[in-house]
């Protein structure tokens, strides 16, 4: 609960991103096998109009302390696609980049996100729904 109140919070501070932009909560159903990398709940503030957006969740709050720059890929009648990257170091020191992708389903608000570790051939994802 502590990190919810922050991330809202955190969009809060940063928003708006224009008059027309508007918050979307997701929440999500990883299973074991995401490693953690695609957590259950995501926040967005999006502003279809002006082509930006915000995204923040646990992973993107541990390695960036706050809500990060994310962009909109695909806004149609049907979906909405959102796109962000996290840079992230391991205990050993080797850099990676975390890309992260929401599919946003207008008709049902259901969403499916996807992370894929820079320079490897495995993906994580998750389903769940949006309000």
């Amino acid at each position: 609960m502590k990190f919810l109140s922050f991330a809202v919070a955190a969009l809060v501070a940063l928003s708006p991103l224009s008059v027309t932009a508007r918050s979307i909560e997701c929440t999500l159903s990883p299973k074991a096998n995401s490693g953690g990398w695609v957590t259950d709940r995501y926040f967005f503030e999006v502003d279809e109009d002006g082509g930006s957006a915000q995204a923040i969740d646990a992973v993107v709050q541990h390695y960036n302390k706050g809500p990060i720059q994310a962009r909109l890929v695909d806004s149609t009648s049907k979906k909405l696609v959102i796109s962000w990257d996290v840079k992230m170091t391991n205990a050993t020191g080797q850099m990676t980049k975390m890309q992260y992708r929401a599919s946003i389903f207008k008709g049902d608000n259901s969403v499916i996100v996807r992370a894929v570790p820079g320079g490897y051939s495995n993906q994580f994802e998750a389903r769940g729904t949006c309000k």
